[in-house]
């Protein structure tokens, strides 16, 4: 038995990810288009219909943007917080079945148990999420302004990272963005910078991580390199391989 993830696209204009243990496929958010996810999934031998479950960290447009029209190709049932599902980004959905998520409460499908663990973060309500299988364990982690204890103790442990590297602090700062959304990216309901989750990997991955994800990168507001400095500066020799996420594209599958 395996776990086996591909991010369809990671970055602030559309999230999306794939997790699959035998046959059993689970899509984590829908932030970009449903064309886009039916390719994405179409590309691992996936087709909608064989989702086991459709997952949503939050209700913000980059995040559920193409679920509408998803929907329509689909009767995964949709698990997502009551307070997200009752924002205005969430009208009109017409999913086949909707299971509310909650922080620490796992939900097993197939072989694969999914926890959603809460994060800092300015949406009505948003998770992390820790996907184990057959011993395997992933941890995806963005949209969130501070490393948090419990983000800390989800974390550790795990073969597969996937953790937000949205900002370096530097370029934001001296950057073009108005001074009231730099102050929301650098809050503590906002987003990581390339140090914070830097010092976030130093405290908690260990011999057993294999593979490190770089995600939710801005594009104005970072480079890949200088996220994947801070990464390498992070795992401080720790034999972890590293992998960048696109907006526009698929990033390499990892397995475990």
């Amino acid at each position: 038995m395996s776990l086996r993830v591909k991010v369809l696209a990671s970055g602030s204009k559309g999230n999306a990810a794939l997790y699959s243990s035998e046959n059993t496929h689970v899509l984590l958010d829908c932030g970009i288009s449903a064309k886009r996810v039916a390719q994405g999934l179409a590309k691992e031998k996936v087709d909608p219909g064989d989702l086991a479950a459709i997952f949503i960290s939050h209700e913000h447009t980059d995040h559920v943007q193409g679920l509408r029209v998803f929907l329509k190709k689909t009767a995964a049932p949709l698990f997502i917080a009551p307070e997200s599902y009752e924002t205005h980004a969430c009208e009109n959905l017409e999913p086949r079945g909707v299971e509310p998520l909650v922080g620490g409460s796992s939900v097993v499908l197939g072989p694969m148990t999914i926890t959603p663990f809460v994060l800092p973060h300015d949406a009505a309500s948003c998770f992390g999420f820790n996907i184990e299988a057959g011993g395997v364990k992933i941890s995806q982690v963005t949209d969130l302004g501070v490393p948090t204890n419990l983000v800390r103790e989800r974390i550790r442990g795990s073969h597969c990272v996937l953790l937000e590297f949205n900002h370096d602090l530097e370029r934001l700062l001296n950057g073009n963005y108005p001074l009231d959304i730099k102050m929301r990216i650098t809050g503590t309901l906002g987003h990581l910078s390339n140090n914070q989750a830097a010092e976030l990997v130093g405290e908690t991955l260990n011999g057993e991580c294999r593979a490190l994800y770089l995600m939710h990168m801005s594009k104005s507001n970072n480079l890949p390199e200088l996220a994947e400095l801070a990464a390498r500066e992070g795992l401080d020799g720790a034999v972890a391989r590293i992998f960048r996420t696109f907006e526009d594209r698929a990033a390499e599958v990892w397995e475990g």
